[in-house]
């Protein structure tokens, strides 16, 4: 891995100042304690019969059919699927405030990585996590995308090492992060849909088949976004940056049929 130098300089690349311009206007505003409009009766119930047709069948036609539902109906639309994900969004913030050594943020959870230097990975990352959880309801969750995103993010490394924390390293944690989160709140959603498989190997399938489909919309959404130099992002930016990419990739899905 590539060492990344830490820049303390907190100004917004050219690229990404035209992205945060339109995250600034009216979905800014989404946060973890906006109220959620009252729920319709029934919107689970079309997402629910296609995935769980897609997890008997193994048919993708039928999982892009539930995530078009989701999007649409379950979630409340792209304006209610980055209000559902607003603490994933706030904490994310932390992780990347945390892995750009950014100046600490009064009242918010925050790790110095030099102190977890030397430690096994695998530990180094579980200390992360277990600081950077949001201790709400969302926190199991949280705690847990982030371990896989910090996961996939460090595959290989055996001994932690602040330095080895490189540019594309910060960028495919917070990509594999979202990614991860949208995965288990689907799962969450799915109730006992996602227990139609009648064999593991069904459940394995569905689960490799809907990661996928979730980090590749996401990537395409979240990675231009960054520009040149993620490490200029303030941890407000990048909150507001992961909620506009929910709010893109639910645009994008809305259209499944």
């Amino acid at each position: 891995m590539q060492n990344g130098n830490v820049l303390k300089t907190k100004m917004m690349p050219q690229v990404a100042l035209l992205s945060i311009g339109k995250i600034l206007g009216t979905h800014a505003c989404f946060g973890p304690n906006t109220p959620l409009p009252v729920p319709e009766p029934y919107r689970f119930k079309g997402f629910r019969q296609s995935l769980g047709s897609f997890i008997s069948s193994g048919d993708r036609s039928e999982l892009k059919r539930a995530i078009g539902h989701y999007a649409r109906k379950a979630s409340g639309g792209s304006t209610g699927g980055a209000r559902r994900l607003g603490s994933v969004a706030k904490a994310g913030g932390n992780l990347f405030n945390t892995l750009t050594e950014g100046a600490p943020t009064p009242g918010e959870a925050s790790v110095d990585l030099n102190t977890l230097s030397g430690l096994p990975c695998e530990l180094a990352i579980s200390t992360i996590t277990q600081a950077l959880a949001t201790g709400d309801g969302d926190s199991d969750k949280i705690q847990s995308a982030m371990n896989h995103a910090l996961s996939e993010a460090l595959e290989g490394t055996e001994i932690f090492d602040p330095q080895s924390i490189s540019d594309d390293v910060i960028v495919d944690t917070m990509i594999g992060y979202i990614s991860e989160s949208i995965f288990l709140q689907i799962i969450s959603d799915a109730g006992r849909a996602w227990n139609k498989s009648e064999l593991p190997s069904q459940s394995m399938r569905a689960e490799s088949e809907l990661r996928e489909l979730i980090k590749v919309v996401v990537d395409k959404n979240m990675a231009p976004k960054f520009g040149n130099r993620i490490r200029s992002f303030t941890r407000s930016q990048m909150i507001q940056l992961e909620r506009q990419t929910v709010i893109d990739v639910w645009k994008e899905w809305e259209i499944y049929q």
